[in-house]
């Protein structure tokens, strides 16, 4: 396998850079081929204009789309950003490694994308989604660091939500240019943290990296389920769950099961979110939003969840 490993922090000796290399060994130990994208290192120019090409389509005005489509035809895309770009469609893997800046990508590694992902010649057309660059069957994986805490993205920190912080990475880069997003690695507030749980960090990515090639992707919506870049064909449904037994000690042995399928659940894209009360709360209910065909889908799903015989569920068509 072919990795690429575009890796963006300017201080070597920083953690994030430490990760970046631990991958990059775990990945030749497995007798896989990593390119080592090192932006700062190779003083990668993160600034889109007319350096970005040997030709040009209109010289009074400059529209990127219209020049990355004309180089795309006429092989003029400037030396430089044409080896970045070939980096790109020779990967198996892409792994983006950063540390998380004001919520995003840090500047140099916004820039890489804003000119390797060319119009015509990575996206475009039917080359998008499903359909784009990594077909589907390529992978692709955040490795990153943040200064705050697990708390402050989980969903009820000041911040966002992680997964929503991502998005446009997850989302918006990765899976709309058809690479399957992989869960990401997040080492939280490696700065305040002490050398061992730093020395964890590393040799849990590494751990991790061994099944790579195989863990199962996040599975985001095909462009398929919105025809005419319209509404998605898939509905969403609101499950109100309640107890219709007590709970015994079977129903509590369950519980690491049920969790697990409501992890992948959210996996294949089905659970949209999950809300629950107190276990001990009088009367007790839990809410969760599919997205799915319709109502006969839904209910298959809540048949095997391994509480099902404790509980009952009224399932309403949502907006």
């Amino acid at each position: 396998m072919k990795i690429l490993i575009v890796h963006a922090h300017h201080e070597p000796k920083s953690f994030s850079s430490a990760l970046a290399r631990r991958a990059e060994e775990a990945f030749k130990e497995q007798g896989h081929t990593v390119d080592f994208a090192d932006l700062y290192a190779e003083e990668f120019n993160p600034v889109s204009d007319r350096r970005n090409f040997s030709t040009v389509a209109d010289a009074n005005y400059l529209k990127q789309q219209t020049e990355e489509a004309h180089a795309t035809e006429v092989g003029g895309f400037a030396p430089d950003l044409e080896m970045e770009i070939r980096r790109l469609e020779a990967c198996d893997m892409l792994i983006f490694s950063f540390p998380l800046w004001w919520f995003g990508l840090p500047a140099i590694l916004k820039g890489w994308v804003d000119r390797v992902f060319a119009a015509g010649r990575i996206y475009g057309g039917a080359k998008i989604y499903e359909g784009g660059l990594g077909q589907a069957k390529k992978r692709a994986m955040v490795l990153m660091t943040t200064g705050g805490g697990p708390d402050v993205y989980g969903g009820y920190g000041v911040n966002p939500p992680l997964a929503t912080v991502l998005a446009p990475v997850q989302h918006g880069v990765f899976w709309f240019n058809g690479f399957l997003p992989l869960a990401p690695f997040v080492a939280w507030s490696p700065a305040r943290i002490t050398p061992e749980e730093r020395a964890k960090y590393l040799d849990a990515l590494e751990a991790r990296l061994q099944n790579i090639a195989t863990e199962p992707p996040q599975v985001l919506p095909p462009l398929a389920d919105f025809p005419g870049w319209g509404k998605d064909t898939k509905k969403r449904f609101m499950v109100t769950v309640t107890r219709v037994k007590p709970m015994d000690e079977k129903f509590k042995s369950l519980i690491p099961a049920e969790q697990a399928h409501l992890t992948e659940w959210r996996r294949l894209g089905l659970l949209l979110d999950f809300r629950m009360m107190s276990p001990t709360a009088e009367p007790w209910r839990a809410f969760m939003l599919f997205r799915e065909a319709d109502v006969a889908a839904v209910e298959n799903h809540l048949a095997t969840l391994p509480l099902a015989p404790w509980l009952q569920f009224e399932i309403a068509e949502v907006n």
